[in-house]
Order: C-alpha cells, then structure tokens, then sequence
C-alpha cells in the first residue's frame, strides 16, 4: 500500500510539542527521525482505569486512498530517477500534489530516495504524507476494542462524532463535506480524490497549527468501545 510509513508526520515540530493540546504531542526524535507515535490511554468515561491504548485510527481507511494512490505511486517511481523529475511530475497532475510537496519540503520530510527501485522505497515517503495526515487519524481504540468497527470501511461512528462537536475538535468544515459526499458514494473514485484534496488543503495550515489527531470520551457497552 502506498505510503507505509507512520512516523511521517513527527518531522513537523507540531506534531512533537508538549505545549499544545495533547493530542499533538503524538511524536519525539530521536537521531533526527521520529520515534514511533506516542499512544495514550483512551478516555473511557464509565471506565476511566481501563488500559485501553489508542492508535492512528484511519476514518477513511487506506484501503479506500489506495485506489488513488497506489496506481500514482506506481507511475510515479517508473518516470522519475531525481528530484527534478518528481517536481515536473507534481506539477503536472493535480493540486493535492503540490500541497503535499510543499509541506513535505517545509518540515524536511524525507520523500524520496531516488537510489532505490521499489516504489515504496524510492516515492512511498511523499505517499505517506497522504496516507498519515492527522486530519483523516482519529486517536481511537483498536478495531478489536469496537467489536471490528470500521474494518476497511469509512469509520462512521467518529464521522458522527465529530460533525456533532465541530468546534470542540477543531473540524475543517470542507474535510468533512467531501467526508460526508464519500460516505454515501464510498465507491466513488473522483469522491475519493477530493477527499484527499481536501485533506491536502489543510497541510499548509498544518505547519503553524495542529489539526485532526482527534481524542474524546469513548463509552462501553457491553465491552464494546464506541463514541460517547
């Protein structure tokens, strides 16, 4: 799958300071790369001593963006051999693309290493950038912990969520529209894209300003974890 590498995100400092909210705090480096992601204990409200870890939950699930970004970053490993090349690339396709780009070279992500020839390896870091945007990552219990919810599906239940508490979790209003216009077409391969162009818009604001790693209560029934 495209773009597998999960620690991307920890090479923009908001995303590793203690003096934000602390859902941010989701990173630290060392050596200069990001350690693994910080999980933290899931609220759960009737259940506050319940050593439930979360985790970078997708709400639209890899397997979902795959349909767009696997083929790109196929393609994309197949014409470009240098930075140049995969700049021209960019340019040439579509916005998302230079948004992703941009903030990539603004937190010094490491996108590309054109030495090598697996896909994965060569581009898989500008994909990643995709893949693990916090704006599409809820802080949620494990899939096991919700009785398999949401599986390889768009997680419905923090979709709801959040569009009940906009303001409380810091919700971009043009995400979730073209969130709410996938789940009813999910099949929809131009929805899909202007999901991640959505999601793309907001990494340029991502660079001052945290956005998405969402956290809250989390109630159980029947030892099956869902939203409060």
């Amino acid at each position: 799958m495209a773009g597998e590498d999960d620690r991307i995100q920890g090479y923009n400092p908001i995303y590793r300071s203690e003096n934000i909210s602390i859902n941010f705090y989701s990173f630290d480096l060392n050596n200069n790369r990001p350690t693994k992601f910080i999980n933290r204990i899931v609220n759960v409200i009737d259940n506050p001593n319940a050593p439930i870890l979360d985790h970078q939950g997708h709400i639209v699930p890899q397997n979902m963006l795959n349909i767009i970004l696997d083929p790109l970053m196929d393609d994309m490993a197949k014409e470009c051999n240098n930075l140049e090349e995969a700049k021209v690339y960019i340019n040439n396709h579509n916005q998302w693309m230079t948004d992703v780009y941009d903030y990539g070279f603004a937190i010094g992500a490491p996108m590309f290493d054109f030495s090598e020839e697996d896909p994965e390896n060569k581009v898989g870091g500008f994909f990643s950038i995709v893949t693990w945007n916090p704006i599409n990552i809820c802080r949620a219990p494990s899939d096991k912990e919700r009785d398999g919810v949401p599986g390889n599906n768009i997680d419905t239940q923090v979709t709801t969520y959040l569009k009940n508490n906009k303001e409380a979790q810091g919700v971009d209003q043009e995400w979730l529209d073209s969130l709410e216009q996938l789940i009813e077409e999910p099949d929809n391969r131009d929805y899909i894209e202007n999901y991640i162009t959505k999601c793309s818009a907001t990494l340029v604001d991502q660079i001052n300003a945290g956005i998405g790693y969402y956290a809250f209560p989390w109630v159980s029934n029947d030892n099956i974890l869902s939203p409060q």
